[in-house]
């Protein structure tokens, strides 16, 4: 089994500073950096990427702690409203997907960004995203924030009350993963979108999974707020590969034609 351990805190002056912070932070700037860098190498606008990064993250972490308040626990509101103004108190990832997703589109249509645009930003968002959030999980290993139902296998962590499934740690082993598989299949060029919908394609189904092994979190009908929004998430991300793919035989089609009729 995993060992539980509790990173020691840096005090600096008035101010602490958390593994989970720091991991997080780290998350950040390393997609913030991969993004700006891929973009330009796409001859996009690397500040345009940039200011990208700002909108969706924070207004990401924003949404992703209403939704964490108000669905995933809904009686932290009842106990204590002043929660939903406490941004660090309690996080859904799904959530700040989400919002983050939201956010950027609003963000890029105001600014003026045409539709081949906005997709391919979207796109490069999306392959960053497992690399960051490589960091980001290890951040939620570390602080042992989601612990879930107790378990004998090697893959436990050894929480102080009995052996759980630790669902930061195992989310940071599957984007592990998730990044090397987009890493090579990056060594030839794909169509704008195919990261988008291959990444909603293959994290939704193991997060619906793992919140099957979740506790605490409320439930509507049997299921987490992540969940639902999972399998929104999967469905969205067949149709865009659908479409990539419908539109990828269309392009051979055309072209085996053109060259019948210069034959």
């Amino acid at each position: 089994m995993f060992p539980y351990f509790e990173a020691p805190a840096i005090q600096l002056g008035p101010v602490t500073l958390h593994a989970f912070g720091m991991l997080v932070a780290a998350a950040i700037l390393l997609g913030r950096w991969m993004l700006v860098r891929r973009a330009e190498r796409r001859g996009l606008d690397g500040e345009t990427a940039s200011r990208l990064v700002l909108w969706m993250v924070a207004c990401g972490l924003a949404g992703a702690h209403l939704v964490a308040v108000t669905l995933t626990d809904p009686r932290d509101v009842v106990r204590d409203p002043l929660v939903l103004i406490r941004l660090w108190e309690g996080l859904s990832s799904v959530g700040g997907i989400v919002a983050g997703i939201l956010a950027g589109l609003w963000w890029m249509r105001h600014s003026g960004l045409k539709p081949s645009e906005i997709w391919a930003y979207l796109d490069l968002v999306a392959f960053v995203f497992p690399f960051a959030w490589i960091l980001g999980r290890a951040g939620c290993a570390v602080a042992h924030d989601h612990p879930g139902i107790p378990t004998q296998g090697w893959w436990a962590v050894q929480y102080p009350d009995g052996p759980r499934f630790d669902l930061g740690l195992l989310e940071f082993f599957y984007a592990l993963i998730l990044a090397g598989l987009f890493r090579w299949l990056d060594r030839r060029p794909r169509r704008d979108g195919f990261y988008l919908g291959l990444f909603f394609v293959l994290y939704g189904p193991v997060r619906i999974f793992l919140d099957e092994l979740r506790i605490g979190d409320a439930r509507y009908l049997g299921f987490t707020p992540a969940q639902y929004g999972c399998v929104v998430a999967v469905v969205l991300g067949g149709v865009v590969l659908w479409k990539l793919r419908g539109g990828y035989r269309r392009k051979n089609s055309a072209s085996s034609r053109r060259k019948k009729a210069v034959g």
